[in-house]
This record gives C-alpha cells, sequence and structure tokens, in this order.
C-alpha cells in the first residue's frame, strides 16, 4: 500500500456562519455526501454521524453526488460537488476526506475562510493491493519485493511514485479497514450484490 493510504480522516465540514457546531445539530438538516460507493466521502462519516446518535434519512437528509460510481472512493467528483453544493446553501453540512478539503480551499471551489470542520471521523486506510489466498505465491512474493524496493531517491522511479502520489510503498495492513468493515455492514452496503449473486447461482 502507498505511505499516503495510511491514517486517513474524513470530516464534517459547515459554512462558518452557520448554526451547525457539531454533529447533534445536523439534525432535521441536510449533508451533502460523494458517491454512495465512497468510503471517504460517504460510508465512514456518515457512519461516524451515526455512531453520534443521528441516522442517516431518519435523523438528516442525505443529498448524495453519485458520480463515478464503481472506482470505490478513487473519485474526486463527488466530493467537490458536495462542496459546492454547501457553498451554495443546498445543503448544511458537506463529507469530505481531509485532503481535498485542503485542495478544495486552495483552488478555491471552498473560499478560503468560508468553512469550518465540526467533526472528523477516527483514522482509517485506504487503497491497497489485494490478492486472493494462495494464487501465484512465487508472483506475489516478487511483486510485493519489487515495489517494497522501489526507492524515491532514484530519479526514474521517483517519476512513477509522483504520478502514483507516493513517496514509498509499505507492506499491506487490514486493521485500518475496520471502521470501513462496521460503516459497510451497518448499512448493509453489501447486501444488494450478495442477493445478486445468490440470484445469479440459482
Amino acid at each position: 500500500m502507498r505511505d499516503t493510504d495510511r491514517d486517513l480522516v474524513s470530516t464534517i465540514v459547515a459554512l462558518e456562519n452557520s448554526p451547525v457546531r457539531s454533529v447533534s445539530d445536523l439534525k432535521g438538516r441536510r449533508v451533502a455526501v460523494g458517491a454512495k460507493d465512497s468510503p471517504q466521502a460517504t460510508l465512514i462519516p456518515l457512519y461516524h454521524i451515526s455512531q453520534q446518535g443521528l441516522e442517516p434519512n431518519q435523523d438528516f437528509e442525505v443529498l448524495p453526488f453519485d458520480q463515478l460510481v464503481g472506482k470505490h472512493g478513487d473519485h474526486i467528483g463527488g466530493e467537490r460537488e458536495a462542496a459546492r453544493a454547501l457553498i451554495r446553501g443546498d445543503c448544511d453540512a458537506a463529507c469530505l476526506i481531509d485532503g481535498n478539503l485542503l485542495l478544495f480551499t486552495q483552488e478555491g471551489t471552498l473560499p478560503a475562510g468560508s468553512t469550518r470542520t465540526t467533526a472528523m471521523t477516527p483514522s482509517y486506510d485506504h487503497c491497497n493491493f489485494t490478492v486472493l489466498d494462495g494464487r501465484m505465491p512465487d508472483c506475489v512474493a516478487r511483486f510485493r519485493e519489487l515495489l517494497l524496493s522501489m526507492s524515491y531517491q532514484d530519479p526514474d522511479v521517483r517519476r512513477l511514485l509522483d504520478l502514483e502520489g507516493l513517496k514509498r510503498w509499505l507492506p499491506g495492513r487490514t486493521d485500518g479497514y475496520k471502521l470501513l468493515s462496521s460503516a459497510v455492514d451497518h448499512f448493509g452496503y453489501l447486501d444488494e450484490f450478495v442477493r445478486a449473486a445468490a440470484v445469479r447461482c440459482t
């Protein structure tokens, strides 16, 4: 996994002049999110809100921006639209990963000083390379070895790492996905896929 995919956090952002100052203030309001399969801008922040006692689409309205569904979080379009909805006044808060919050401020999507963070999720991990247990172990071991041996000090390698947004590859870990797993279970996100698979097998 990339060094940039560890220990990330999502934020719940409101306008600076908004009465929303905590998660409890979201009751009866509207919260913009990214694509429905986005861990960072939908599943994890909505789960965080639910753990504070407010259930999505029961205690507050969810305003989704389903752009590039199927990329499983590797998309920025839905988050940018959520941020724009916040500025337009179409919602009372927006869910964004902290890196995109910084980017949207730098690029002017969120004018400097216009917003404040009202809540942050616990940290979590994002992307990794995943393989099936027992499949081509020699190839997997060699692939892992090659990635971990890449050095940012090598100018030829540096160009490739820059394209992937990292300084070094790190060994994969699974404990950083507990929050996402809890969110998926809480919302039954995979239930429709399980049902579809069951139908295909009958």
